[in-house]
């Protein structure tokens, strides 16, 4: 009984993994065709053909482009929501640097998925987007030091964002990553007005 019981947890774990795996090839597939014709210019069909799929077996996993969106943006969007939301309204100049650390490492990991949604419009009023709306909504605040920031603290916020994603997203083959990581850093404390780490502190 315990041997039976024992070899049906292990094929549950099995084709766990087996489907997971399946998931994250779908997910990685779809991302670049997303790449090559935009989110409106790829259909369910073309995911499913260049998988070697039906597209009942892709819908077995996900019925519809919009969950396949939300899969792909969903461990970003969470990283996003880990990181604003360990912060008080007001955070000191300190934290905000850290806040803004915190962000630039989240854009570094996640640079793919950033600069295909970022060049395609049409992926920008989907549910999927539009649900972390309030979280970017959270990350200016928090960026500008307070919770109803005005015009010119905006201003510095986006000068400051518009440096790291510039940096990371247009970063050539050659660049050395931690070079980049650390000029960014800089540019964006520089444009936030806040003050940078030491140069031996951001290598």
């Amino acid at each position: 009984m315990v041997a039976l019981e024992e070899a049906q947890v292990l094929r549950a774990e099995t084709a766990g993994i087996a489907r997971d795996a399946t998931r994250g090839r779908i997910l990685s597939v779809a991302l670049g065709l997303i790449a090559e014709r935009g989110f409106a210019g790829t259909t369910t069909r073309e995911i499913a053909e260049r998988l070697g799929f039906t597209k009942a077996a892709l819908y077995y996993h996900f019925r519809t482009k919009d969950d396949l969106l939300a899969a792909i943006v969903g461990p970003a969007r969470e990283a996003l929501a880990r990181l604003v939301e360990q912060w008080p309204p007001r955070p000191s100049p300190s934290a905000r640097r850290r806040v803004l650390e915190g962000y630039l490492d989240l854009v570094v990991a996640q640079h793919e998925l950033i600069r295909v949604l970022a060049d395609d419009p049409s992926a920008h009023e989907r549910p999927a987007i539009r649900a972390v709306a309030p979280l970017a909504d959270r990350l200016v605040r928090l960026l500008a030091g307070t919770p109803a920031p005005d015009t010119a603290q905006r201003t510095r916020v986006r000068a400051a964002l518009g440096a790291v994603h510039a940096a990371v997203l247009r970063s050539e083959a050659g660049d050395d990553p931690a070079v980049v990581r650390a000029t960014a850093l800089v540019a964006a404390c520089g444009a936030l007005g806040v003050q940078a780490p030491r140069p031996s502190a951001t290598a």
